[in-house]
């Protein structure tokens, strides 16, 4: 198998780090420049975004959450998603978090435009949705899950990738209690080895 990836990217790390924490082998992580357009790329995914898994007879998987499952369900029986019955609530967990790591990647483009493009509107905007979304995950209990779940490694991706790329926004004083869980988890093997550059 293939995992076209970058370094910058929190949903292809979310990816990685599953990839390590369930031990899989035989996947070939290969960076890649999105933007480069590339036609390995283009022909896996037509869409050109990444993480997107190409497996071996060809056929590819695309975005970070149907990999993540793939990966669950294939490799780790179902113990990050959970095998049993729903549990809306922590799909919900899930869901914002996810909302939040689009919010953060957002505000990075919305950052990365021209001088006089940029919108103070859509950057407050998103700005307002990953302090928001903070507050309610830090009273959502979501890391005191007594094992591990994806919504703790998406979580510990998404707030990386907001040192990484913003670190002007003071999550920690809004989370505390995530704050000291995270310099806890982040000593993990699998996020030290996919942090990114």
């Amino acid at each position: 198998m293939k995992l076209f990836y970058s370094d910058a990217s929190p949903y292809a790390r979310c990816v990685r780090v599953v990839i390590r924490y369930l031990e899989i082998e035989g996947i070939d992580e290969l960076k890649t420049d999105p933007f480069d357009n590339s036609e390995t790329l283009l022909q896996a995914n037509p869409l050109g975004k990444i993480p997107c898994l190409q497996l071996n007879d060809g056929s590819a998987i695309y975005d970070s959450e149907v990999i993540l499952r793939f990966f669950d369900f294939e490799f780790g029986r179902s113990q990050l998603f959970g095998a049993g019955p729903h549990d809306w609530r922590n799909e919900s967990h899930f869901s914002l978090i996810k909302g939040m790591l689009d919010s953060a990647v957002a505000l990075r483009q919305e950052q990365m435009r021209e001088e006089g493009k940029r919108s103070l509107f859509w950057a407050a905007r998103h700005e307002q949705a990953l302090f928001r979304g903070l507050k309610q995950l830090e009273r959502s209990g979501v890391i005191s899950r007594p094992r591990l779940v994806i919504q703790q490694i998406s979580l510990a991706c998404l707030l990386e990738y907001l040192d990484f790329r913003h670190p002007d926004i003071s999550w920690r004083k809004l989370a505390p209690a995530i704050s000291s869980w995270l310099s806890d988890f982040e000593t993990e093997p699998a996020m030290l080895s996919t942090r990114p550059c």
